[in-house]
């Protein structure tokens, strides 16, 4: 006995296919059909391949990570970084790796240092291991070759700031929200001579954007001074530290928001080592709050970036079972207050 055919791409009805045609086609639950395509480790290879065959005569396409299964990608994810350096990609990786270890898959990450080239090479050797997935955190704009990946099948999801229109998610923390509460803080504080110093990258200008509306929306008057750094290091905080101390004591800021905590830290300890005293001189904000902000000689006020959240949201849209709070893409930001800031209203200016 034959069965008869059964149209490609859709029912009798013009409907798509189902998960539960694919099951009944295949003799299979649901579940099975869902594991094939999600955790195929929960299911026999022989039941695997009956759900395969199902879903191709059917023509079912499901969500972009059945897909992908489908046409032979791995169980691996790619994770791209700009700098393992920095202790917020270790966050974002960490996010990654326990939400993707959750759905039984695997990161690859690949740290470019900062080098587009480092970068563009690691894209490709992800394409050549066919992840089903990459996570970017790329130097500066998306590179032509991740997009190249994705219009060949292999989607990505940005962790940062998208330019212009684009087709693919991007996710990212509320930047100008954090910038907004760090200035908002040091004002709160009595302090008016405000000085930020940050990169070149979207993301800081975004919290840059975020100061300068706090000091505008300030009832008192307050300045913001900007010092634009190449690269965020607590090196290069603490060479900007030098610079300043140049100046006489009058022309010192009373605040510092820094774009980064590495960069705070490298300020810290430039201005604690030349006799600043940290609050009581001058107060300082710093931005990520990595684990070390608390380990600081002054522990340092920061913004606490959802770093890890970001990584477990950008592996729940590559996998299909994003929620609301992954699709809107911003997650907020919170003020940390620590030692170098002064309390909120102890009379201090």
């Amino acid at each position: 006995m034959t069965s008869e055919p059964v149209p490609r791409r859709s029912k009798a009805d013009g409907s798509a296919p189902t998960v539960g045609d694919v099951a009944a086609r295949a003799g299979v639950s649901r579940a099975t059909v869902s594991y094939a395509f999600t955790q195929p480790n929960r299911v026999s290879p022989e039941l695997r391949r009956r759900v395969l065959e199902a879903a191709d005569e059917l023509g079912y396409v499901g969500n972009d990570a059945a897909r992908r299964l489908r046409v032979g990608h791995s169980l691996a994810l790619g994770l791209l970084v700009s700098s393992a350096g920095n202790p917020v990609y270790a966050e974002i990786a960490a996010g990654a790796e326990a939400e993707a270890a959750a759905h039984g898959r695997f990161i690859l990450v690949a740290n470019s240092d900062e080098s587009p080239e480092r970068e563009r090479a690691y894209i490709n050797f992800f394409e050549s291991q066919q992840v089903s997935g990459v996570v970017a955190a790329p130097v500066g704009d998306v590179p032509a070759e991740l997009l190249g990946l994705s219009r060949r099948g292999t989607p990505f999801v940005l962790v940062g700031i998208a330019p212009g229109p684009h087709s693919y998610p991007a996710i990212s923390g509320d930047n100008e929200r954090g910038g907004y509460l760090a200035a908002s803080h040091l004002l709160a504080q009595g302090r008016r001579r405000l000085l930020f110093v940050g990169g070149t990258h979207p993301h800081i200008d975004l919290r840059l954007a975020g100061a300068r509306r706090a000091v505008a929306e300030s009832m008192a008057p307050a300045s913001l001074e900007v010092v634009r750094v190449q690269v965020q290091t607590a090196k290069v905080g603490e060479t900007v530290a030098r610079t300043l101390l140049e100046r006489p004591r009058s022309g010192l800021p009373d605040g510092i928001l820094a774009g980064n905590d590495l960069l705070a830290l490298g300020l810290l300890h430039g201005l604690i080592v030349a006799g600043v005293r940290v609050p009581e001189d001058l107060s300082l904000v710093g931005y990520d709050d990595i684990e070390f902000a608390d380990f600081a000689i002054v522990p340092l006020t920061s913004i606490r970036h959802p770093s890890a959240a970001l990584g477990a949201s950008a592996v729940r849209i590559l996998l299909g079972i994003e929620g609301e709070e992954d699709t809107r893409g911003r997650f907020d930001p919170q003020l940390v207050v620590r030692a170098t800031s002064l309390p909120v209203g102890d009379g201090h200016a």
